[in-house]
């Protein structure tokens, strides 16, 4: 396996009496784009700032290509930082402040012209090269903001909440778009992001984070279907929890009943719970593992689905059960309908109560 382009040993930051991060390993590779995930307060933040040279870690070592560089200057780093506020010039056009790095270098004019020309075709921006950042939308201004850190062609590019910024739409518009960029210009990238719908879509690895701990680190599939704790499988996506105990190798729900599980050998003892995504659940018991019946409590509709909200006796909080909009179609649901839905034993996990 080759050397990862970005290694952290035991990385530790307190801040006074408060471990912001908290024992950090982790190996990002050449050309990755690799997102760190978590709520506020996890040390996601932190981190990057540590990464980017603005913060000294209290302990533990940053390796960029084999060579420790927790305590080199950020302008000695060949690594670049995008702040969600762009900070662009605003006196200045798009291509001025895309050649501005390059000019603090004292590259050569035709050099710079030419690396310019190069980043305003990659951001798709060359025909709005002389206007000023307040004649753009949000979006230009975020590949304005990309194309200025990238014209320096770092080793490496940090993007902190780059999104945070935009609306919904333009938000999902400029994750794919932020994808193509990366992959045309093949530099890794490492995004903070609380937002785990922009980590899932991105990220060829996430990262999570809480507490200033690693909780979990693989792939957006590995992630979403296979969580390894319960703080995981409710951060990432919607979970249902089901309180169970383990009595005699089977799963007791809270009505009685048995729940299946497709993880029975490494079940935990005592209290526990059953988790299962919405959209694993289907009407009718037929062809599942497990069944549980409720009452409608409530309906959202999202035009790609419908979320149901049921009250079952097997939880104390509302099961959220979300259809296609052509099961929805097949089966008009009103609030106070009795519902029965089932799902198969290898979509239910188990974790530690």
């Amino acid at each position: 396996m080759t050397q990862p382009l970005l290694s952290l040993r035991n990385v530790e930051k307190s801040f006074g009496t408060v471990r912001a991060v908290d024992g950090i390993d982790l190996d990002i590779q050449e050309n990755e784009f690799f997102a760190l995930l978590g709520a506020s307060g996890s040390g996601k933040t932190t981190l990057l700032r540590m990464l980017a040279g603005f913060e000294i870690p209290t302990a533990g070592e940053i390796m960029l290509d084999g060579k420790d560089i927790s305590n080199v200057q950020p302008n000695h780093r060949p690594v670049n930082l995008m702040f969600q506020s762009y900070a662009l010039f605003p006196h200045m056009t798009i291509a001025q402040n895309i050649a501005y790095g390059l000019e603090m270098e004292k590259l050569p004019r035709p050099e710079i012209n030419q690396r310019v020309e190069e980043m305003l075709g990659v951001i798709q921006l060359s025909h709005l090269a002389k206007r000023k950042p307040d004649q753009l939308s949000g979006g230009q201004r975020q590949r304005v903001a990309l194309g200025r850190a990238l014209v320096k062609r770092p080793r490496l590019l940090l993007l902190d909440e780059p999104l945070g910024a935009l609306d919904k739409k333009l938000r999902g518009e400029m994750q794919l778009e932020l994808k193509r960029i990366q992959d045309e210009f093949r530099i890794t990238f490492i995004v903070v992001t609380h937002d785990q719908e922009e980590a899932l879509v991105m990220a060829d690895r996430i990262a999570i984070l809480q507490d200033g701990q690693l909780l979990q680190c693989g792939s957006p599939h590995e992630i979403y279907e296979h969580p390894q704790n319960r703080f995981a499988a409710d951060f990432i996506g919607v979970m249902n929890f089901l309180p169970v105990s383990k009595s005699g190798g089977a799963l007791v729900a809270l009505d009685g009943s048995t729940i299946m599980a497709g993880q029975n050998e490494n079940l935990p003892s005592g209290e526990a719970v059953a988790a299962v995504r919405p959209e694993r659940l289907h009407l009718g018991a037929a062809d599942g593992d497990n069944s549980l019946s409720g009452k409608v409590s409530a309906t959202a509709y999202h035009g790609l689905d419908l979320q149901l909200h049921l009250e079952t006796p097997l939880s104390p909080t509302p099961i959220m059960v979300r259809l296609t909009a052509d099961a929805a179609e097949g089966r008009p649901l009103a609030i106070g309908d009795d519902v029965t839905v089932g799902w198969a034993a290898k979509d239910t996990r188990i974790f530690a109560a």
